[in-house]
């Protein structure tokens, strides 16, 4: 791989690259699309287009002899609040060994950019990622369904707007001695003075809530995960009637989506066949939990605590791996 000169490296973040850079070229190859380019922290050049010119531009420099962007390495979404989303392509030409970032601005709320999933297969899961994390629809992708999240939950964690959940502890840790070991860090006392007296004021961390807040902190929560299972139960029933999916209609020409093989026996049914599927009853009954070893006090024995700690993760793999050798009729 080539290494970025020194004249480049120099450059402060932001600003614009210097003649002779891969700007230049996407400028020649689209001259009639606005191209704003500037360095980012790394030194690579990051170009600026309008969201409705996102698919010509990929195809476009694809196919090209001077840029030949055969690889899409990552695709992303940053939520910048005020400003909107900024959609992210990082593009690398393998044979020409030169990289770019092609940015893009959407609004926060009714974001719809054309899919580019029929360029790179990368794009398959990147899109349906930021559809479900960020709310970004990509029309024509061929199968637009969540991703990482359940299928009932229509949220999008990755916006700024979305509520902080505390962080969850692994099951069987005391969490009142896990704070003791490892404390949260104080705020710096420097920091606060310098902050002016006008800022925002911050969101409290749920450490130093008190219990009422925490529960309305929950509750709120609750209602929005139920109004969001809520509108992906009408989402899914329109669908069921005929509707086309959210990320809308194919455009005309469009490979349609592959059809999935059979499933087998013993297979998991598919997420668009699991709300009207029966509840399994061919596989075995798991076996009984073992009797786990109580923990003692923190205070009083924290070897022994420790160990029943570790004796309890041991006996909940071996019963894990049991129950799958189960499944698999071994």
């Amino acid at each position: 791989m080539t290494t970025r000169s020194s004249s480049v490296t120099a450059e402060p973040a932001g600003s614009e690259p210097g003649p002779g850079s891969i700007a230049d070229l996407y400028r020649e190859v689209f001259p009639l699309i606005s191209i704003d380019a500037a360095l980012d922290k790394g030194g690579d050049v990051a170009l600026t287009i309008p969201s409705d010119a996102i698919h010509e531009v990929l195809e476009r420099g694809r196919s090209d002899e001077r840029l030949q962007m055969n690889l899409l390495r990552n695709q992303t979404a940053v939520d910048w609040e005020d400003r909107g989303l900024e959609l992210v392509y990082h593009l690398y030409s393998i044979p020409l060994r030169q990289a770019v970032a092609i940015k893009a601005w959407v609004p926060t709320e009714g974001a719809v950019v054309e899919s580019v999933a029929d360029l790179y297969q990368m794009a398959d899961w990147a899109e349906r990622e930021c559809r479900e994390m960020f709310g970004i629809e990509f029309i024509g992708h061929p199968d637009p369904r969540n991703l990482l999240l359940d299928e009932d939950i229509d949220i999008h964690p990755l916006r700024k707007s979305h509520p902080l959940a505390p962080i969850e502890m692994e099951q069987g840790v005391d969490v009142e001695f896990f704070t003791k070991q490892h404390p949260p860090p104080e705020p710096e006392e420097e920091a606060e003075e310098a902050a002016p007296a006008a800022a925002a004021p911050t969101r409290k961390r749920v450490e130093d809530m008190t219990e009422a807040e925490r529960e309305e902190r929950r509750a709120e929560q609750a209602e929005r995960v139920a109004r969001a299972r809520e509108l992906a139960k009408v989402r899914r029933a329109e669908r069921l009637a005929g509707a086309p999916p959210a990320g809308g209609p194919r455009p005309e020409g469009a490979a349609p989506p592959p059809t999935p093989a059979p499933a087998a026996a013993t297979e998991a049914p598919s997420a668009e066949t699991a709300p009207s599927a029966p509840p399994r009853d061919d596989r075995p009954p798991a076996p009984p939990p073992p009797e786990l070893p109580s923990i003692p006090d923190a205070e009083e024995d924290p070897e022994g605590r420790a160990a029943a700690q570790a004796e309890r993760v041991r006996l909940g793999r071996e019963l894990a791996a049991a129950r799958r050798a189960q499944l698999r009729g071994e």
